[in-house]
C-alpha cells in the first residue's frame, strides 16, 4: 500500500515515512495498544464528561473531578463485588467468551506438532448454505492465529479455543491478564478523595472570581440542544460531493417542492 501511495502521491508517502511506525500501525507497537481497545477505553468516560465542554475552566475541572470520582466509586464497587462472589471475568466479557466457545464446537482440528501447540483448524463445509470452508493455522505457544483476532484482542478466538479443546488445555490460560477481574480492580484501587467546601480552605484568595456568562447558558425549558461537534461525517452526501439540492417531488435541481412546475400541473 505504501508503494502504491508513493507512485500516486510522493508527498503523502514522505509524510507518512517520517512518522515512527509504532505510532500508527499495530504491527510495530509491541502489543501495547491491544488493537481496537485503545479508542474504546477513551470513549468509556465520554458519558460522564458530556455537557461540560462550554463551561469555564474552573467548572470544567470541578465537574471532571467529581464526575470521575462518582464513576470510579460505582464501577469499583461493582468490580470488587463480582470478584468477591467468585467471578473470574466480568459478566459481559464472560458472555462474549462463551459465545466464542459455542462457535468453536463445529470446527475440525488437526494437530501438527508433538508438543500440541501448532494446529490446523478447518471449518465444516456447508454447501447447502453456500458457505465455503476456510482453514486457519493456530499456534498456542505464540498466541497466534491466521484470523488475526487472537493477536489483536489478546483473547483466544474460536479456532484457538477449538485447539485447546483438542489438546485438553484450559483456554482461560491464554486470555490476557487485562481481562481478569483482579486486573480491573487494580484500576479502581485508588479513589478520589472528597474535597470540602471552599470556605474551609486555608489562605487568602489572590485570584479574581470568574462568573459564567448568563447570555450563553443553555435554556432550562424546551427541547435540549445537542452539544456534539459536527464534522464532515455528519454532512449530507450532496453537500460533501457538491451536488445541488433536488426537489422533493420531481427530483430535479433548480427549485423546491413548493414551487415545483410538475406539482402545479397535477
Amino acid at each position: 500500500m505504501l508503494h502504491e501511495l508513493n507512485e500516486r502521491n510522493s508527498d503523502g508517502y514522505n509524510y507518512i515515512a517520517g512518522i515512527p511506525k509504532e505510532k500508527w500501525t499495530n504491527a510495530y507497537d509491541g502489543g501495547f495498544r491491544y488493537g481496537h481497545m485503545t479508542t474504546n477505553l477513551a470513549e468509556a468516560i465520554n458519558s460522564s464528561l458530556k455537557g461540560i465542554r462550554n463551561l469555564p475552566i474552573s467548572a470544567i475541572v470541578k465537574a471532571t473531578y467529581f464526575r470521575l470520582g462518582k464513576l470510579f466509586a460505582t464501577l469499583g464497587k461493582e468490580s470488587f463485588t463480582l470478584k468477591d462472589v467468585g467471578h473470574i471475568f466480568h459478566p459481559r466479557i464472560q458472555n462474549e467468551i462463551q459465545a466464542i466457545v459455542v462457535k468453536s464446537n463445529g470446527l475440525y482440528v488437526l494437530p501438527m506438532s508433538r508438543s500440541d501447540t501448532i494446529f490446523r483448524v478447518s471449518e465444516i463445509p456447508r454447501p447447502l448454505q453456500g458457505y465455503d470452508p476456510t482453514s486457519y493455522r493456530v499456534n498456542l505457544g505464540d498466541k497466534w492465529c491466521d484470523c488475526g483476532y487472537f493477536q489483536a484482542l489478546k483473547s483466544p478466538c474460536q479456532h484457538a479455543i477449538a485447539a485447546c479443546s483438542n489438546s485438553r488445555r484450559d483456554y482461560k490460560n491464554l486470555v490476557d491478564p487485562v481481562y481478569f477481574l483482579h486486573s480491573v480492580c487494580k484500576v479502581y484501587e485508588m479513589e478520589f478523595p472528597a474535597i470540602g467546601s471552599e470556605t474551609e480552605w486555608h489562605g487568602n484568595q489572590t485570584w479574581p472570581t470568574i462568573l459564567p456568562d448568563p447570555q450563553i447558558r443553555r435554556n432550562k425549558s424546551g427541547r435540549p440542544t445537542s452539544t456534539r461537534i459536527h464534522n464532515a461525517m455528519d454532512m449530507p452526501q450532496r453537500e460533501r460531493t457538491g451536488q445541488p439540492k433536488l426537489c422533493g417531488h420531481c427530483r430535479r435541481a433548480g427549485h423546491i417542492i413548493t414551487n415545483c412546475p410538475s406539482r402545479r400541473q397535477h
